[in-house]
């Protein structure tokens, strides 16, 4: 399948203050809590097998304890080289004290370059396809060539190894899902949409999905399609849509506090 990166309509994720039910911040003020975010974080690059090089953030708390690693993937409106914008979501609540506190974690926030895309997503003629039965973008390679990095570090506890991600970063989650679910413990996709045909690898980790009923950017179907799904199958699926959520859910997600208890409680 031809892969279609969206970039008229994902890109409104970011900077779209749409009308939800949750709280409501300016672009300014989430720019200004990743900054200062960003000091916890220190920025890295990771070279590919191919040398192409894929920009990350990770924090790393200190201490001798293994600890869970946590992998990010952020949407189409943080993408680029600046190696900063992909923090503008959801680390700075992460990284607040009260859940360091609670559930101190490695995290990792890799960002994609401005022309490529974390999954294979197609919206001609205005239906929505999403296949993971191909080769994964080039993105999303070097993402698995670094967890695969991450795996070999002493202080990663394999067996709490946790995915999430938010629209474009929402499909990305349930594309790497279907490719390595044996990796993760849990995973939380908000807004996104993965590939019906891949279901069953989806049975293999707990997965709570987050959706807009509202979302006028991506699609609530796809969400409410692939849980169906999985419902049917047997698999362990936990779904939350907002009745007046439009597509900026993903503070609604982590700012619920069941969400980052029930991740954490996850282990293989």
């Amino acid at each position: 399948m031809k892969l279609k990166l969206l970039v008229p309509i994902l890109l409104l994720m970011s900077c779209k203050n749409n009308s939800v039910t949750q709280k409501s911040s300016t672009k300014d003020d989430l720019t200004e809590r990743a900054i200062k975010e960003e000091v916890k974080f220190e920025a890295k690059q990771f070279v590919g097998n191919d040398g192409s090089v894929l920009n990350y953030n990770i924090f790393n708390p200190g201490g001798n304890d293994k600890l869970p690693l946590f992998i990010f993937l952020h949407g189409a409106g943080e993408r680029g080289d600046d190696n900063k914008s992909q923090l503008m979501h959801i680390a700075p609540i992460l990284t607040n004290e009260d859940n360091q506190e609670q559930y101190p974690a490695i995290l990792v926030f890799p960002q994609c370059p401005s022309e490529d895309y974390w999954a294979n997503v197609n919206t001609d003629g205005g239906v929505w396809t999403v296949s993971s039965k191909g080769e994964v973008t080039p993105a999303m390679g070097r993402v698995i060539e670094l967890i695969r990095k991450l795996r070999l570090d002493n202080r990663v506890d394999l067996s709490r190894v946790y995915l999430g991600g938010l629209s474009m970063g929402g499909f990305g989650t349930l594309d790497l899902l279907s490719r390595h679910a044996d990796w993760f413990a849990g995973s939380v996709a908000i807004c996104g949409g993965g590939d019906l045909e891949k279901s069953a690898r989806y049975h293999e980790v707990p997965l709570w999905i987050y959706h807009g009923a509202k979302d006028s950017v991506v699609p609530v179907k796809l969400s409410r399609d692939l849980v169906q799904k999985i419902k049917a199958e047997g698999g362990n699926i936990k779904y939350t849509e907002y009745p007046e959520g439009q597509h900026n859910v993903w503070n609604n997600a982590f700012e619920n506090p069941e969400t980052l208890k029930w991740l954490f409680a996850q282990s293989k």
